[in-house]
């Protein structure tokens, strides 16, 4: 595996499990230090934790504060934190509408906002996690569609906008990963028989190991992809061709 990040410091957000988790590992083999964020403990064996709940802008700043304290400087930031839920939309409640868009969007933001001056000392990058669902319709997912759409539209803003600074911005967008996410809402059709369609297109393949969604961070977040700020690439398998 090559060392791209030696010397480097990343922040991974959702670095608890699923794409988070191996994102975080993947940076670390890479010989990055790695600052891991979650609301859960993140057991993983040379990164260092932090707990934050990116819905709370004093956690996430504090958090972002607390990896630089440690380590010194931060080279990269990789936005993996995710919630999604699947109902039809006249049945998601403002409630469920506003914890979706609080962690996958304004936790994005956050995050963002705290780190980048000091992504822009090292003139570093920030990878963010969207979704397939953000780039092409996706039924019962309204809040969950409409919320990494925002995280595509927030990536390019911050590419343009921090471009001269020297800091890159771009995004993936995986579609169906085999993570506890998406285990957690694939619909039982038993349930609610009007989801069963959805329950088998998220269950079909293809789908994607969380692994290769970290390798597809690790290299946008490293400097072999200088020329890629912007970029929203799509890991789909296909699916949204």
């Amino acid at each position: 595996m090559p060392h791209r990040y030696d010397g480097r410091v990343a922040l991974v957000t959702g670095a608890a499990s699923g794409i988070g988790r191996a994102t975080a590992a993947r940076l670390r083999d890479e010989g990055a230090r790695v600052a891991g964020l979650d609301t859960a403990p993140v057991d993983l064996d040379g990164v260092h934790g932090i707990r934050c709940d990116l819905r709370d802008e004093e956690q996430v700043t504090a958090a972002v504060a607390a990896a630089v304290a440690r380590f010194g400087r931060l080279d990269l930031l990789a936005n993996v934190a995710g919630v999604a839920a699947a109902a039809r939309t006249t049945d998601v409640t403002l409630a469920e509408w506003d914890r979706i868009l609080a962690v996958n969007l304004t936790g994005t933001f956050l995050a963002c906002r705290s780190a980048l001056p000091h992504l822009v000392a090292t003139r570093g990058a920030v990878v963010n996690v969207a979704s397939l669902a953000g780039v092409r319709g996706w039924r019962y997912s309204a809040a969950y569609s409409a919320a990494k759409g925002g995280v595509v539209a927030l990536t390019r803003a911050l590419a343009v906008e921090y471009a001269p600074d020297g800091v890159r911005v771009a995004c993936v967008c995986p579609g169906s990963v085999d993570t506890p996410l998406r285990r957690g809402i694939v619909p039982v059709p038993d349930q609610d028989p009007r989801l069963a369609g959805h329950a088998r297109a998220l269950l079909d393949p293809p789908v994607a190991e969380p692994d290769e969604v970290a390798a597809a961070i690790a290299y946008l977040g490293s400097a072999e992809a200088r020329f890629a700020t912007g970029a929203v690439l799509r890991l789909d398998g296909g699916a949204g061709v």
